[in-house]
């Protein structure tokens, strides 16, 4: 007989499907969970305050580049690589999700040969929809395009003719592969790098610092090891034009740190399977209160404002269509 929990969800980027989560999924193997308006536990993400209304134990997920405020979770999943008791743990987000079996794949990777690389049709792939993040991205594929086509497979920058709708099949048609994160921060690996190695091409990577305290820094490009883009650059000319340093490379094993694939599942367990009461681990003092107070303020009015914003965006587009009339009042 499993144990019943009641766990909701809030705050999670459009489309998120409770149903069909990872969190649902590792939770029913153990426990019988439903999930309610009036929860226990609350998984809450960063797209939005909602999560204030939830006076339960509430965990933290993020797979931004945003970090825990632990005066509003009891719990949280992240990337800063901390220890902050048992409260945190971090997985970046390869491990999870669909990104899993990437991670997956390149830990058994079979040897790449010449005869695979003579199959390599094009040089470098570029996929990315997010327009509004750093302009090293779009750097970085100016430069490299001087050098050779850059095959851009997302909807920014393409050049193909569309947005790709398998992005390993396309990245393992290319020798490189720009893997940018949308900012850089110490801790922040995503999936992209992991994707590039899972295709079997050299990924250029850009983000984490400290990557290398997860990834074999002689299976690619790491552009903090370099001075400018242009010194990046240079060194994906001398990979390209050698096809030894390029094999001997693409060999390598991609893991330096291989992470434990349980740490997701055990840390919920762990929250859980404690007595309720003794669950809780925000503080509680008269300051947190009152901050509490303020950021339910600032969803208030947050609220407000966009609702306003929005009432009077289409009222103004109404007129310019001369689908409303103006009032008498303000004739």
């Amino acid at each position: 007989m499993k144990r019943k929990i009641k766990i909701n969800f809030s705050d999670f980027h459009k489309g998120f499907n409770p149903e069909n989560s990872e969190y649902m999924n590792v939770l029913r193997e153990k426990y019988d969970v439903e999930i309610s308006d009036h929860p226990d536990y609350l998984i809450y993400s960063v797209f939005g305050t909602e999560y204030l209304k939830y006076d339960c134990v509430r965990i933290f997920y993020t797979g931004e580049c945003v970090v825990p405020n632990f005066n509003e979770c009891d719990y949280a999943i992240g990337f800063d690589r901390i220890s902050f008791g048992d409260r945190y743990i971090r997985v970046p987000i390869y491990l999870l999700h669909s990104f899993k079996q990437d991670y997956l794949n390149i830990l058994d990777r079979k040897e790449f040969t010449k005869e695979d690389l003579d199959k390599k049709e094009d040089f470098c792939s570029f996929v990315y929809s997010n327009c509004f993040a750093q302009d090293i991205r779009t750097t970085i594929f100016n430069k490299l395009s001087e050098y050779k086509q850059v095959s851009s497979g997302g909807r920014y920058l393409n050049n193909i003719g569309g947005a790709v709708k398998d992005k390993t099949e396309f990245q393992s048609k290319h020798k490189f592969s720009i893997a940018f994160e949308n900012s850089s921060y110490r801790g922040y690996t995503t999936e992209k790098i992991v994707q590039s190695f899972s295709a079997y091409t050299i990924p250029i990577y850009y983000g984490d610092p400290d990557v290398v305290l997860d990834f074999n820094e002689k299976a690619f490009i790491n552009c903090h090891d370099y001075k400018n883009l242009d010194e990046v650059v240079e060194k994906v000319k001398e990979i390209d034009q050698n096809d030894d340093l390029y094999l001997s490379m693409i060999n390598e094993n991609p893991i330096k740190d291989k992470k434990d694939l349980d740490a997701f599942k055990n840390f919920l367990y762990y929250i859980i399977d404690q007595d309720y009461s003794s669950a809780f681990r925000r503080p509680h003092s008269m300051y947190t209160e009152s901050y509490d107070k303020m950021l339910k303020r600032h969803q208030f009015f947050e609220k407000y404002i966009y609702t306003n914003y929005k009432y009077a965006k289409n009222q103004i587009t109404r007129l310019k269509t001369g689908t409303i009339l103006t009032s008498k009042r303000t004739k």
